[in-house]
């Protein structure tokens, strides 16, 4: 009896085990990213942020040479909208840039080219495979490292991972490392503590070898309204190789290396504060005069 009933018992387990779900494909999962990071930073106008950094300074074998002065820095916005990165304090006393004027003021002689290692940027990066469910990696593609886009080549000297949160996509971990010269490149800088003037341009610390972690941390809003929940990157976690460097430009302010080094890496870590405005929040608003 029981072999004449194996085949009907068999169709009823067939009937309901459920088909497999689908896996996205890494094309399909950086396009739902995309979207996630853009409702994000729609929703960047509902909170303020402030981020202590700290750098130190390793010689060619790892061992600490130098360690830079913390520096908070917080966000603001600039007259036309823009937000714009200016320091509220030093750890060795020094009093920060135009602390007490408007935002305008105080981000005044920044770059104004974004450097071109950014999260958009990896998002479209076409040379991607699924390592799971969630995670995709972004794999060296030689033939974009010189593009003549810079954030396209960029991007081609990265080998990483982006991994995202599950319910909304948006890419919550970030890590990887620079394999090729993609990133390398010049930018200017003012110096406005009293430093001697720069007599060129200085180099952006991203050559090749450079390491980096991006983690982000959804804040809820405390009103309880989803919608204007909002995801920040809480730590990073960056370390350049360098060669041949006399010293360091950190949000205008020159650190002499001492002595000249040859070689090194510069260890930089950020932990970032978000605050939601509110009538909780203290704001600052720059007034014009009538």
């Amino acid at each position: 009896m029981s072999i004449h009933r194996l085949p009907a018992l068999a169709g009823l387990l067939l009937a309901v085990i459920p088909a497999p779900a689908q896996v996205p494909s890494a094309t399909d999962l950086l396009a739902k990213a995309q979207i996630a990071l853009a409702q994000n930073r729609e929703r960047e106008k509902h909170w303020n942020w402030t981020t202590v950094e700290t750098q130190t300074v390793l010689n060619g074998a790892g061992h600490e040479q130098q360690r830079l002065p913390d520096v908070t820095v917080e966000s603001v916005i600039r007259q036309d909208g823009r937000r714009c990165t200016a320091v509220l304090s030093w750890g060795d006393g020094v009093t920060p840039y135009k602390l007490n004027e408007d935002a305008d003021a105080r981000c005044s002689g920044q770059d104004p080219v974004e450097p071109p290692l950014r999260i958009e940027e990896l998002l479209k990066n076409p040379k991607v495979t699924l390592a799971n469910r969630s995670t995709i990696a972004i794999h060296h593609d030689k033939s974009r490292v010189h593009d003549a886009q810079p954030e396209v080549r960029c991007t081609a000297s990265v080998e990483g991972t982006i991994r995202l949160d599950p319910a909304t996509f948006f890419p919550m971990r970030v890590e990887g490392k620079l394999v090729d010269s993609g990133c390398e490149g010049n930018t200017w800088a003012e110096l406005h503590y009293g430093e001697e003037s720069l007599k060129g341009p200085i180099a952006r610390a991203l050559f090749k070898g450079t390491t980096f972690r991006m983690e982000f941390a959804l804040q809820p809003d405390k009103y309880g309204n989803a919608a204007n929940s909002y995801w920040i990157s809480t730590i990073q976690f960056w370390s350049a190789p360098f060669s041949h460097a006399g010293g360091i430009v950190c949000f205008n302010r020159r650190f002499a290396l001492t002595p000249v080094m040859k070689s090194g890496f510069v260890v930089k870590e950020m932990r970032t504060n978000a605050q939601e405005f509110g009538a909780e929040s203290l704001t600052r608003f720059d007034t014009v005069p009538k």
